[in-house]
């Protein structure tokens, strides 16, 4: 199945002794081409950036708009594609297999061999909802210029590797989501998403009383090779900041945390995410053994959070 998509110009002109009125005209004309090959270019990547609006909400036809009325596409695999229809058939097909699937696209070069004629190189990445790790595919693409507008005539793909460290962190996917827990008049929310290629995951929280916000923070969460081991690295709202090392446990995850307050002090725990087994839509916390500087503070009951639902898209 495809996966994958479409997309600067350098002009030289010999260094000879050439009359001035010559020179003159030249370099006229270079810019001339130079500002045309400018507003064509941008034109171009205008189509790759519908191509990624079409791609994420499943528009099969809008894409398949962006090739030429008979117009092919060559997938990774080989299977050749001729033709609007048979392209807007292979889209639909994929939409329904990967729903909520979303595309990024990034364009490595554009050249104009002709003045009609660009050739679009680059990387595209298809990112499926459902956690399955990044596709990639390299592309070429070439667009004509047909009736004023640039459109797709061919596009060929092949596979390319994305380094990852999704697969380490792969049995942390179902976290993602926004999860909240109300207790004493107190809201907090915690949103999770992936960032950087999937290598890590970035947890947002913030804690409401009262309608109002009285903290808040940011923890990004990664593999420490060093560590061998699953570490995340906090910063909240007050100027604190610290480090935690994961380690799996047979009720979910139990977390070594170390970190400063704003002032220097020093602060510790044993932090545990706790899973209900097969359940992906609550889970709890608790933190034991916690010190602040010489202090030892008293244990944190176990909270629980609830995933909320998905909003959906008008």
């Amino acid at each position: 199945m495809s996966n994958a998509f479409s997309r600067p110009v350098t002009i030289r002109l010999p260094l000879v002794a050439v009359p001035a009125v010559l020179v003159f005209a030249l370099s006229a004309q270079a810019a001339e081409k130079n500002t045309a090959n400018a507003s064509d270019e941008t034109a171009i990547r205008g189509t790759a950036d519908a191509f990624s609006k079409a791609f994420d909400r499943a528009d099969a036809k809008a894409l398949a708009a962006l090739w030429t009325e008979n117009g092919s596409l060559a997938d990774d695999r080989g299977q050749v594609l001729k033709g609007r229809q048979a392209i807007e058939d292979q889209y639909a097909t994929l939409f329904k297999e990967h729903p909520g699937a979303k595309m990024e696209i990034m364009i490595q070069s554009i050249e104009f061999p002709a003045p009609s004629v660009a050739v679009e190189d680059g990387l595209a990445r298809a990112v499926d909802k459902n956690g399955a790790s990044p596709a990639a595919s390299r592309y070429t693409a070439v667009h004509v210029l047909h009736d004023g507008k640039w459109l797709m005539a061919s596009v060929r793909e092949s596979n390319s590797e994305i380094s990852s460290n999704y697969g380490r962190l792969q049995q942390l996917q179902w976290l993602v989501g926004n999860w909240e827990t109300k207790s004493e008049g107190a809201t907090v929310h915690t949103c999770i998403r992936w960032i950087a290629n999937r290598s890590f995951l970035q947890r947002e929280y913030s804690v409401r009383q009262n309608g109002l916000t009285t903290s808040s923070g940011v923890q990004i969460i990664g593999w420490d090779p060093q560590a061998d081991r699953v570490r995340s690295w906090s910063f909240d709202s007050l100027g604190g900041h610290g480090t935690s090392l994961w380690t799996p446990a047979a009720e979910g995850w139990r977390i070594e945390s170390r970190g400063v307050l704003a002032d220097g002090t020093p602060t510790s725990s044993q932090d545990f995410l706790v899973r209900v087994p097969k359940e992906d839509n609550v889970f709890g916390w608790r933190s034991v053994q916690r010190k602040i500087g010489n202090t030892t503070l008293p244990d944190l009951r176990e909270v629980v959070l609830d995933r909320l639902p998905e909003k959906k898209q008008k």
